[in-house]
């Protein structure tokens, strides 16, 4: 989100695995159906995107 990119992306750049981006992927879609957490997920993104962005512009 930070750099508009996909998570296919940021996996290659942090040098997650694609095996364990596919899992977490998994595992976050059938948490976010749970009533609310599609919004917590939601904002957390963004407010992890605002820091990464924040912190790129201070560097």
């Amino acid at each position: 989100m930070a750099t508009g990119h996909t998570r296919l992306a940021a996996a290659r750049y942090l040098g997650i695995p694609l095996g364990a981006l596919h899992s977490a992927t998994v595992t976050i879609r059938t948490w976010q159906k749970e009533p609310g957490n599609a919004a917590a997920y939601q904002r957390a993104l963004v407010q992890v995107a605002e820091i990464a962005i924040a912190e790129a512009a201070a560097g």
